[in-house]
This record gives C-alpha cells, sequence and structure tokens, in this order.
C-alpha cells in the first residue's frame, strides 16, 4: 500500500468535514493546500496527503459525471 493510499481514509473524513472542493499542489515550493467551499484554504503538511485529497476529489467527480 503506498503512502498516498493509507491517507485516503484521512482524504474522505477531512472532505466532508471542511468541505472541500479542491487541492492546490505547488511541487516546486513545496506547498499544499486545500480549499473549501467557503473560501477557505487549509494547509496541508505533506504531499501524500494532498495527492489523497485529489484522489478521492476526482472519484466524486467521476461518479458525478456518470450520473
Amino acid at each position: 500500500m503506498s503512502r498516498t493510499e493509507e491517507y485516503l481514509p484521512w482524504a474522505e473524513i477531512f472532505i466532508q468535514a471542511r468541505r472541500v472542493v479542491a487541492v492546490r499542489i505547488d511541487t516546486e515550493r513545496g506547498e499544499y493546500a486545500a480549499l473549501s467551499e467557503t473560501g477557505s484554504s487549509f494547509f496541508i503538511e505533506r504531499l501524500e496527503q494532498a495527492q489523497a485529497l485529489l484522489q478521492v476529489l476526482q472519484a466524486a467527480e467521476r461518479r458525478i459525471e456518470k450520473v
């Protein structure tokens, strides 16, 4: 199991609790942030966490497109 996969359960809860709608990943600067639908920005400490958030958001988007 990759480190990103380990964060998937956390990412699902984080997205629901904070109403996250986007993830910003700046690998050059090593900065990662989750953006909520209310305009708040949440600093994300690890790249793997940001990637897990992105994976969960993309999976949700694909489910919506199928409907």
